[in-house]
This record gives C-alpha cells, structure tokens and sequence, in this order.
C-alpha cells in the first residue's frame, strides 16, 4: 500500500511539473508600460489549457517568480502561442466589474471588445455565448449579448444616435446571426469616420 501511495504521489508531481509551462509575452501595467515576461500556461492532465484568460494572467521570470495579475491590477497581456497571437485587454463588462477581453475592433472614436463560453449545454452540439463591450472614446459602454433580435439593434442605434451614418447602417444591418460579425465591422467601421 505505501509503494502505491508513492507511485502516485510520484506520478500526480511528474504530471505536475510538465503540466505548465511559460512563453515569451507582455503585459502592460496601469501605468502604460509595457513589460516583456514570460507568460505561465496551466496544461491539464491531458494537455488542454486550464487557463481562465480572462479572470486573470500568471506572468514572471526565473529571478522573480511568478505573480498573478487580475483585470483590475494591470491594462492588457498578450502573447503569442503557435500560429495564435492572443491579445488582451481589461475592459468592463456588464455587472460592473472587468475581465480581460479579446478585441474585435479598435478605433479612434470608438471600440469593440469580446469574450465567451463554450458549453456543451448536455446535448451532442457545443454552443458558444459571446459577450460584446462596446466603448466610445467619451468612455462610455454599451453591454451586449450575441443575440440578434430587435432589443440588440435598439440598444445599438441608441449607443450611436449621435451618427447618422451609422444610424442609416443599422438600419440595413444586424438582422441574421451569421451575418452578425460582419455587421458589426461594417457599424464599427464607420462610427470611427
């Protein structure tokens, strides 16, 4: 019995150690520094990423250690893994607090900022809710959800009432949920003309 408590004391520390592992990126602190580190991704038993990118970062070196960092302690992250380029930013969301969001479209005059959750709902088909913050350069915010109905195009005409070529987009657009992510580049693109 004590052989096989070591064996898997033994086992669950090897998993352990090659279970995370860090790679070059950045983040940029409250003060608009940013800073190279390196960036610690949590590997699960078989490999997935157990990392909640957007509640928080494990960043640091070999001289410092690493330390965990929370929307509310640092702007953005960011790195790069294999082909993908991750970049994120904190931004608020709906309940008032901030989460580190993926960005959709970054302009002068205003912005669009995403995260989501993949479930599998306990059917044979995952769905994906996505979670949109929309932000003007006034620092205003507009919260909303992937659903395309007639409340989500209201909301959005009354966020840029102050256009009138976006209200005349809109007017045309956000009708069919496939069509959503194009839409919302066309809005976004010319709210920041």
């Amino acid at each position: 019995m004590k052989h096989l408590i070591l064996i898997s004391i033994l086992l669950f520390s090897i998993i352990d150690a090659h279970s995370q592992k860090s790679m070059p990126g950045f983040y940029i602190n409250l003060e608009n520094d940013t800073i190279e580190t390196q960036i610690r991704i949590r590997k699960g038993v078989f490999g997935q990423t157990t990392n909640d990118f957007i509640d928080e970062v494990e960043v640091g070196d070999s001289l410092t250690g690493f330390k965990k960092y929370g929307p509310d302690d640092i702007k953005g992250y960011g790195f790069i893994s294999g082909s993908n380029k991750v970049f994120l930013l904190s931004k608020p969301i709906k309940n008032g607090s901030k989460k580190f969001l993926a960005p959709f479209y970054i302009g002068p005059k205003s912005s669009l900022y995403q995260y989501g959750f993949r479930s599998s709902g306990g059917g044979a088909i995952a769905s994906q809710q996505t979670f949109y913050t929309f932000e003007k350069s006034d620092g205003s915010y507009l919260f909303l959800r992937d659903i395309v109905n007639k409340k989500f195009k209201a909301e959005v005409k009354e966020f840029y009432k102050d256009n009138t070529e976006v209200q005349q987009i809109i007017d045309t657009k956000l009708k069919y949920w496939l069509d959503l992510k194009k839409d919302l580049t066309e809005i976004l693109t010319a709210a920041n003309k």
